[in-house]
């Protein structure tokens, strides 16, 4: 990933002071009563968090990497829904927010989100203000893709877990011209550390799917899905990832992460997991950029989504590829996978990058992921 860095130094003045959870506090200034809790039990903080990247009440200290915050006992909480960038709208009733299922057009994967958020808590990294390195269990979904082995990999590709057993990624990093095929998936990790095989950390790859649609000679149907020999044990650093089921584009920032270059003059990638906001970009302008291009014949399609920095300061490049486009719901603080690096026009441009556009192929990742419904123990 080439992350031009540039550095905003923001000076941000809490009041702190001892205190434990359950503790009786004062929240701020304008607010006297509270009750010391974790941060991930206070929504209100949480919800700030999210909007404003902080939050306006105290801090009463930390509980190992957790923050410990002076959450207001009485606040209102109930949603700005005009705030809430991932919609679904339908004529006969209000929009529902981001991650709520309408029960006519239920889908397995959005049956899959529910248990997802209800099983777990928000990133930990959502209290971590500015930088580029990823935190641990910022984005417990990230998988990269070993090459090689049996005694030393090469960590070329990202993919993101949406199941025990399986991970999506891009089909051009399973079919490579060399023909060389991932062998192991490395999860809950944020430095990719040594080389070779760790079994706290690897999955060996069992079987890999590409879409039947998928033609190397084009840029078109970049997704393929690869399913472990075990399933993943689920923890704080490790998850599946909810599925953005809306064609619509979403009109809030987005995030990319990968392990891949860090320069355009340099080979050198990165160790640490990256970061990096994009926005989208509408397709007819985005289509622009890629005209006359041998390998895009029809042009950017509807079943691909463009995203980039206008500045060419953040971008993908060689190594994230299969990694994810994702989008933080301000609801339920839970991360949304939008599209999966495909390719883009060289690194660091402010020529946007390109994704698959994850919606449009909801079909075959159910039908694969979850064949029997929500029962993944015979996949």
């Amino acid at each position: 990933m080439y992350l031009k860095l540039i550095v905003y130094c923001n000076l941000l003045i809490l009041t702190v002071f001892a205190g434990e959870v359950d503790d009786k506090c004062r929240p701020n200034a304008s607010i006297k009563e509270g009750t010391c809790k974790l941060i991930t039990d206070c929504e209100v903080a949480l919800r700030s968090i999210k909007k404003n990247q902080g939050h306006p009440y105290a801090r009463c200290g930390f509980s190992k990497s957790f923050e410990i915050v002076c959450c207001p006992d009485q606040v209102d909480l109930q949603p700005t829904v005009t705030m809430n960038p991932f919609k679904r709208t339908t004529s006969a009733r209000p929009a529902d927010k981001f991650g709520e299922v309408d029960t006519r057009t239920v889908r397995i994967a959005d049956e899959a989100c529910k248990q997802i958020i209800k099983n777990r808590l928000p990133p930990l990294g959502l209290h971590i203000i500015g930088g580029v390195e990823a935190s641990p269990g910022e984005f417990p979904h990230m998988v990269a893709l070993g090459y090689g082995g049996p005694d030393v990999y090469e960590f070329n590709c990202g993919a993101s877990l949406l199941s025990e057993l399986y991970a999506l990624t891009a089909a051009h990093c399973v079919d490579t011209l060399t023909q060389i095929k991932p062998t192991i998936a490395r999860m809950g990790v944020v430095e990719l550390g040594e080389k070779t095989f760790n079994p706290n950390t690897d999955y060996r790859i069992a079987d890999i799917l590409i879409h039947p649609d998928y033609l190397r000679r084009t840029k078109y149907h970049d997704l393929s899905l690869v399913r472990m020999e075990r399933p993943a044990e689920f923890g704080v650093n490790i998850g599946p990832i909810c599925l953005y089921t809306n064609l619509q584009d979403p009109t809030t920032s987005l995030t990319v992460t990968g392990w891949g270059k860090t320069s355009i003059t340099k080979e050198d990638k990165s160790d640490v997991l990256l970061k990096a906001n994009v926005t989208v970009v509408a397709r007819s302008k985005c289509g622009q950029s890629y005209s006359n291009w041998r390998k895009l014949p029809s042009g950017i399609l509807k079943e691909q989504i463009c995203a980039g920095d206008p500045q060419g300061l953040k971008d993908t490049c060689q190594g994230d590829s299969g990694g994810p486009l994702q989008g933080l719901d301000d609801h339920d603080g839970q991360y949304r996978l939008v599209g999966v690096t495909s390719f883009g026009r060289g690194c660091g441009s402010p020529v946007p990058g390109v994704y698959t556009r994850v919606a449009h192929y909801l079909d075959w990742i159910e039908s694969v992921v979850w064949p029997n419904g929500l029962d993944t123990s015979s996949n």
